[in-house]
């Protein structure tokens, strides 16, 4: 299943819930290569998710600031080019980060981002302690 825009600017439903729960379990866990092989060190890690998710909490503290908002893009960029890994789950989350971001154009778009970035995180979560 895809990430869907109108997640952020319309509702948020059972389809966004499913989305996350596999989403944030893809991102806990490596990859596999060509061969079914899994590829080390190819997940998110938990650091990698905080850090991102800790500025989004601080942003949501302060209050929306779309410039602010915006310019999570390119610290994510950042984050995915110190990478070594060209496989890293890290380039997944990237792609449907930025789809997010531009998404969001208010206060409630900037709402409801919250509260799927916070899905993915929980999932992601329980899938590293390898509850799901």
């Amino acid at each position: 299943m895809e990430f869907k825009n109108e997640w952020v600017t319309t509702q948020i439903n059972s389809d966004t819930v499913n989305w996350a729960s596999e989403f944030g379990r893809k991102l806990a866990k490596n990859k596999l290569d060509n061969r079914g092989q899994e590829i080390r060190d190819s997940k998110l890690t938990t650091s990698q998710l905080r850090k991102f998710f800790g500025e989004v909490k601080r942003q949501q503290a302060l209050g929306f600031n779309s410039t602010d908002f915006i310019l999570l893009k390119p610290k994510l960029a950042y984050a995915v080019g110190r990478t070594k890994k060209a496989d890293s789950c890290l380039h997944d989350f990237y792609k449907v980060m930025s789809l997010a971001i531009d998404t969001v154009k208010d206060e409630k778009h900037f709402k409801n981002f919250i509260k799927i970035f916070e899905s993915i995180v929980a999932y992601h979560k329980a899938a590293e302690e390898a509850k799901l």
